[in-house]
């Protein structure tokens, strides 16, 4: 059985959608990321798991409960936002401690679950601190630390590190990471940063415009991208997404400009896809007018054009090429990712992108 189940959750304000039939089981120590766009309605979906907003349609369980209408204080949750949210008057125990005190839990058993989180978290020395004291780091532990305590079944967190810099981000996504096999429990993580959701999660729920667009693991969603909208959200730097025609076998770019496409399947409009990592620097195929380089120190990012469409090529570092010279392309067919150009549907073509 789903720790959570998600059964066609619908939030409207008025006659706004905000979010649109979602359904999503999320097993017993599964994190899940919801990803997107600011809009999409991601936040508005872990809100309504939370019941910090109402449900318009569809109903929610946690642990085999309808908790649709139930108060958040009895949905068996605990929440990590992206403010930290701590009472500066009060010690990081006081703060730790201060949600278990308000329901009635003792003293003895208050003072065992601090001290647990706050060994597997690494704040021991930090119990007699206040907020002010502590750096951006370890805030966001004792905000994690406040969320273990409760011992709940699903652990929401809504961006939790948007507030660190990118050092420290990278650190936590380790923490969290290590603390979630630790624990085992069900996360319901949002980001807008795919880097979070391509390391941290189990499975990633893309989303737009209220509607789930791909459910997957990284991988998955990284390999096969359900749309043209997947494709050029998921992966840094994104996938090249060029308006080309599918015509007997080959992909067509411009007038002088075609591949092998690996299919037969006549005539198409559509939107041809290929990774930047996919394509390398050749002594032969389309030319590529270079028009800007970040150099990344292992690897060189190549700005420029192929038959009037604008390309990233990404390459183990190259010194040798510059800004305004020509180079040329090979663009494999078996890297290519197509796309309906009317729906934005992915298309299984034979001698694709498997």
């Amino acid at each position: 059985m789903a720790e959570v189940s998600l059964r066609k959750l619908r939030k409207t304000y008025g006659a706004v959608v905000a979010v649109e039939g979602v359904d999503l089981e999320i097993a017993k120590g599964e994190l899940i990321v919801l990803l997107g766009p600011s809009g999409c309605g991601k936040s508005t979906t872990l809100r309504m798991v939370a019941g910090l907003e109402t449900i318009s349609a569809g109903e929610l369980h946690i642990g085999g409960r309808n908790v649709t209408t139930l108060e958040p204080k009895d949905r068996d949750i605990a929440m990590v936002f992206q403010n930290y949210a701590l009472y500066p008057h009060k010690t990081i125990r006081g703060n730790m401690s201060f949600g278990l005190k308000m329901r009635g839990m003792k003293g003895g058993e208050i003072s065992r679950r601090v001290d647990a989180a706050a060994e597997m978290l690494d704040i021991t020395h930090l119990l007699n601190r206040k907020p002010g004291q502590l750096s951006g780091g370890q805030m966001q532990r004792v905000a994690l630390g406040r969320a273990l305590v409760r011992d709940p079944a699903v652990f929401l967190l809504d961006e939790p590190l948007s507030n660190l810099d990118a050092k420290l981000r990278s650190r936590m996504r380790e923490e969290i990471a290590l603390l979630q096999r630790r624990i085992g429990k069900a996360m319901l993580y949002v980001t807008h940063d795919q880097t979070e959701a391509m390391t941290l999660a189990d499975r990633i729920v893309i989303m737009r415009d209220g509607h789930v667009q791909q459910i997957g693991s990284p991988l998955e969603v990284y390999d096969r991208p359900a749309n043209a909208f997947v494709a050029g959200f998921i992966g840094s730097p994104e996938m090249n997404l060029v308006e080309a025609d599918l015509k007997n076998g080959f992909l067509s770019l411009s007038a002088d400009v075609s591949i092998p496409a690996g299919s037969d399947a006549g005539e198409r409009e559509v939107i041809a896809g290929i990774r930047p990592e996919a394509i390398t620097i050749s002594d032969e195929g389309p030319e590529f007018a270079v028009r800007g380089i970040e150099q990344l120190g292992s690897q060189t990012l190549f700005i420029g054009e192929t038959a009037g469409h604008r390309l990233r090529v990404m390459t183990q570092r190259r010194d040798d090429i510059k800004v305004g010279e020509s180079v040329h392309l090979a663009l494999p067919a078996a890297a290519i990712h197509l796309f309906d150009r009317a729906s934005g549907e992915r298309l299984e073509m034979p001698g694709g992108a498997a």
